[in-house]
């Protein structure tokens, strides 16, 4: 089991925790007026993903590069796309650039790697 006291486990499980809490106060936005319809979209995705990351953390199916990196990418990926969203909501425009397509990509890289890393890790442990 994935050692939950180390430094780099703890910052994993805050900001999972912190996207969940961001994640609920852009569904709060999106349910109002209408015009903040958009913060629901960026609330779900916060809360697709952190108990995602949380689980990716606690699994013990693959570890190393490719663990490392799906944290990283699915942590990264999904606070690229929903600051873009809020930054719309906030501003009522575009604020900072493509964060989202981007966001977007990372976060599918970052489930990429839980597929090689299951896949790879797997392959070894077959051999």
């Amino acid at each position: 089991m994935a050692d939950i006291k180390s430094k780099e486990s703890r910052l994993t499980f805050a900001l999972a925790g912190a996207w969940g809490l961001w994640g609920v106060i852009l569904l709060a936005m999106g349910g109002h007026p209408p015009e903040n319809g958009i913060a629901s979209t960026g609330g779900q995705f916060l809360l697709f993903h952190a108990p995602a990351v949380m689980a990716v953390a606690l699994q013990t199916r693959f570890s190393g590069i490719y663990k490392r990196a799906a944290l990283a990418l699915l942590l990264a990926g999904s606070g690229l796309f929903a600051a873009e969203i809020t930054g719309h909501v906030v501003a009522g425009h575009v604020v900072a650039g493509p964060l989202a397509p981007i966001g977007g990509v990372l976060t599918m890289l970052g489930w990429l790697c839980v597929v090689i890393g299951s896949i790879r890790d797997g392959d070894r442990e077959a051999s």
